[in-house]
């Protein structure tokens, strides 16, 4: 009976191997579907969703479909590991996940053992590409260094009569990035000036609460002329909010967003901040956005997905994630984990802000990345992106350091 059984399996195993071989290609996505998270996690499951349809729409990759498997990270970490074990249990090995850094650093580390690798669209503390470096796990999105030192640099060199600025983070590890690179890029664009510009001490805030109170009135407090606000997504709506009822708008020439954007015009409307200027990775409808032949059908398949013609940014950082993983899948030949990650490692490919490179030694994908003015204006549906800069990030990046602090 052994040998009978043995025979069978041994017999059936092609069988069952070439209908897994045929059958669709099934990438998890573990995203903030629930919670403070969710209208952010609705806006990157619609990019990844964009991306898959045109895919499918001529053919899939290596001639199968593509299958998006979605779970709720509800923006925990607790809740991303659940997830990530839970795809990896089913038997999903490819993954677009670690939206946030707290996320990404929760299931980036349980990665090897889940015999798994995800692509991330957001998370931008350095550990993960630095010091905390996984071979299984691939940031294709700004780190805090390319971002933060990005946008102090570009607010300095534009706003010469802001003299000091204040600055509320995360408190947390990727809040203290945000702050450190933050004040870098302020000095540096101050010093090839030969100005002095202040930067003070920051404010941290939970990302978990309601109230902001407490932190705006140490801000409204400060001596400062301009504010650089790395909460996001709804806490960072939450706090401007607030800080209206008090005047914050006023009393700030120039506000910083860490990458909120769109949400921010969407929730206040005519109430937004009147110098509101966020880091972007995607201004479709400008003269920038134009310049790029795969932003026309992002946007149009945006549209069509959703009916919303105002896409928030982040939905062309997980349609570039997706993009990555098909390039990566198709040039593989293959699904299995390693094939996939060797696959990635060094590669190009044209995404909706133009080429994309993943660097080889640390997993860092560099491209395009912008500056956008956000506010209120009189054409349909009274907000959006009414100006942009452009800048491109191998410029400012550091060097690759995997397994290594950052260092200056």
């Amino acid at each position: 009976m052994r040998a009978t059984a043995a025979a069978a399996g041994v017999l059936g195993w092609p069988a069952l191997n070439a209908r897994a071989q045929s059958g669709p290609v099934r990438i998890g996505v573990m995203l903030p579907m629930s919670g403070i998270g969710a209208e952010a996690g609705a806006a990157w499951l619609a990019g990844a969703k964009v991306a898959t349809e045109q895919w499918n729409a001529k053919g899939g990759v290596l001639k199968r479909p593509i299958e998006l498997v979605v779970r709720d990270d509800k923006f925990t970490s607790a809740g991303a590991v659940a997830a990530a074990r839970e795809l990896a249990g089913s038997g999903v090995n490819l993954l677009i996940g670690g939206s946030q850094s707290p996320m990404a650093l929760a299931t980036a580390p349980i990665l090897p053992e889940l015999k798994a690798m995800m692509v991330a669209p957001c998370p931008t503390v350095m550990s993960l590409t630095h010091e905390n470096f996984s071979r299984n796990f691939f940031r294709l999105s700004w780190n805090a260094y390319i971002a933060f030192a990005g946008i102090g640099n570009m607010l300095t060199e534009r706003f010469a009569e802001v003299k000091s600025w204040s600055c509320i983070v995360p408190d947390s590890e990727n809040g203290r990035d945000m702050a450190r690179f933050f004040t870098l890029g302020v000095q540096r664009a101050a010093a090839k000036a030969g100005r002095e510009v202040n930067v003070l001490p920051p404010v941290f805030a939970s990302l978990n609460k309601a109230d902001y109170r407490v932190e705006i009135n140490s801000l409204m407090n400060a001596s400062s002329q301009g504010l650089f606000v790395g909460l996001t997504a709804a806490p960072c709506i939450s706090l401007l909010q607030q800080g209206r009822s008090v005047g914050m708008d006023r009393k700030f020439k120039v506000i910083g967003d860490a990458g909120t954007e769109l949400m921010i015009a969407k929730a206040m409307q005519k109430s937004t901040p009147a110098n509101l200027w966020s880091i972007s990775y995607w201004v479709p409808g400008t003269e920038a956005g134009k310049r790029n032949p795969l932003s026309a059908p992002l946007y149009d398949g945006y549209v069509k997905l959703t009916g919303d013609r105002n896409p928030p940014s982040i939905v062309q950082s997980s349609h570039r994630c997706a993009l990555g993983l098909f390039h990566a899948i198709q040039k593989a030949g293959d699904t299995q984990t390693d094939a996939v990650i060797a696959a990635l490692e060094g590669l190009t490919f044209d995404t909706a802000v133009g080429s994309y490179h993943v660097r080889k030694e640390d997993h860092q994908g560099l491209g395009t990345a912008y500056i956008a003015k956000v506010g209120a204006r009189d054409a349909d549906p009274g907000y959006g992106i009414v100006d942009a800069m452009a800048y491109n990030e191998a410029d400012v990046a550091e060097p690759p350091s995997a397994g290594k602090a950052i260092a200056l």
